[in-house]
Formats: structure tokens, C-alpha cells, sequence
């Protein structure tokens, strides 16, 4: 893994956004485990409505990308590649280290659509 200076900010007031390059180290019943990637997608925040059983909120971090095997592109030619992703919730994100942002003008995730556009608060 590599080593990285590290963002004055603390986890406290630290929220991932995507394109976020985040280290998640946590406590597990196998000892300390450390991941390392690419925030790939955040959930919005949820309204409550009476009734309905409210979700916790979550992002994924990319911690691998690889190709498609040539069977697997067989016929399909839309997604080549393999993303791995590690769920993180709301919950934990107190344990995220902030390490750096990715800057890029192309969209690469719906989610990004809005604020690259500058289509935000429409």
C-alpha cells in the first residue's frame, strides 16, 4: 500500500464525497484492516416518511479495477472492466482518512452530473 501526507481535517468533520482517494482503517475480530481507494458513489440523505423503514446512508470506495476475461465480453461491449467496491456506512465514516480529491471536468458516475454541469439546486 502506499503512504500519504496527511489532510489537516479531522474524522469528526470529515464527509466523503466522490472522487474522495479515502484510507478506511478499522478494528475487526481478525485484528486492524486497512483498505484504501476511490469513493465511487455516496447515497443522498433520506427524508423520513410515516410508514416507511428509513435506510442507513452509505458510500462505496473503489479498492479495485481490472478487465473483463475476453468470455466475459463476449457479446457485450458497453462494461470492460471489473470494479471491486467495499461498502461503508454512514457509521463509520468517522474512521475515514481523507488523503485526496480526484479533479476532473469529464462525468464519470451519474452522481457527479449536476455538480460538474452546474445544474446544483435546480
Amino acid at each position: 500500500m502506499h503512504e500519504y501526507e496527511q489532510d489537516d481535517r479531522t474524522p469528526t468533520d470529515y464527509e466523503p464525497e466522490v472522487d474522495d482517494y479515502v484510507i478506511w482503517e478499522r478494528e475487526t475480530w481478525v485484528g486492524t484492516i486497512k483498505d484504501e481507494g476511490w469513493v465511487y458513489f455516496k447515497g443522498d440523505p433520506e427524508v423520513a416518511k410515516k410508514g416507511f423503514k428509513t435506510n442507513p446512508r452509505y458510500i462505496t470506495i473503489e479498492t479495485g479495477v481490472r478487465d473483463k476475461s475476453p468470455e466475459q465480453m463476449d457479446g457485450c461491449t458497453l462494461h470492460n472492466k471489473v470494479h471491486t467496491l467495499l461498502l461503508c456506512y454512514e457509521s463509520n465514516w468517522h474512521q475515514l482518512k481523507f488523503v485526496k480529491k480526484r479533479e476532473s471536468r469529464n462525468i464519470q458516475h451519474w452522481s457527479q452530473y449536476d455538480d460538474i454541469t452546474g445544474n446544483e439546486g435546480n
